[in-house]
């Protein structure tokens, strides 16, 4: 039964474009039209009932095609440009989050020198948060550049679709917090080590950190799972 849905599949596409792509998502929908078979088979289901359903369960691949075809120079001349944006984007919201913490740094040690009524190291604090909104909103806006895909119809072609859409925006949230914690943690880094000169036991940060990220993958990659 296998060879017919891999026969069934070369028809499909057919059409095409002979791309390296074009090879994965073929052999990607055939490990899930197979696993789908095999799934009905384990549940009382006859071969030709389980075959039939999960023909019909594939969809219209050729929607897929024009994603498939091998981008002209102007579209790749356009997603360099998209992916430059939104570089530039997050570079400007990490250079931000270095900007309050330095600013929080700053009112703390004018603290010891400037003798006034006002709370130097809370207004300090303040206005960090309040400098950490603009970043913070940048953020999110990267990570909505990728909307989230909500399924037409229960085929595999919408499921992969879905997958796809989500994949893209989970990436772009992860690279963003993980880029914002390893900035966090160099600052930590250098502003604990000036102010207590411990530099033989403030590299600790950096495990704390590498544990961190390690967390944030398996946060991110359960999530994919479910």
């Amino acid at each position: 039964m296998n060879e017919n849905l891999s026969n069934h599949l070369e028809l499909l596409f057919e059409n095409a474009p002979k791309t390296r792509r074009a090879f994965e998502l073929k052999e990607e929908l055939l490990a899930n039209s197979v696993e789908r078979y095999d799934d009905l088979i384990k549940n009382g289901v006859t071969p030709e009932n389980a075959y039939k359903n999960v023909i019909n369960s594939i969809g219209n691949v050729s929607e897929l095609f024009k994603g498939l075809e091998e981008m002209s120079q102007n579209d790749i001349k356009q997603a360099d440009e998209k992916v430059k944006k939104l570089a530039l984007i997050k570079t400007i919201a990490v250079g931000l989050y270095i900007f309050s913490v330095f600013i929080l740094i700053l009112f703390a040690l004018l603290a010891d020198s400037i003798h006034t009524p006002i709370d130097l190291p809370l207004l300090g604090f303040l206005l960090m948060i309040l400098i950490d909104i603009v970043p913070t909103c940048m953020l999110v806006y990267v990570s909505s550049v990728y909307p989230h895909y909500r399924k037409q119809d229960d085929t595999v072609v919408e499921s992969f679709k879905e997958w796809k859409s989500e994949s893209y925006k989970s990436k772009s949230i992860k690279g963003s917090v993980i880029t914002v914690m390893w900035t966090i943690a160099v600052l930590l880094y250098f502003a604990i080590s000036f102010a207590t000169f411990a530099w033989y036991a403030t590299w600790i940060i950096f495990l704390v950190a590498i544990c961190a990220q390690a967390i944030i993958s398996l946060i991110f990659r359960l999530k994919e799972m479910k």
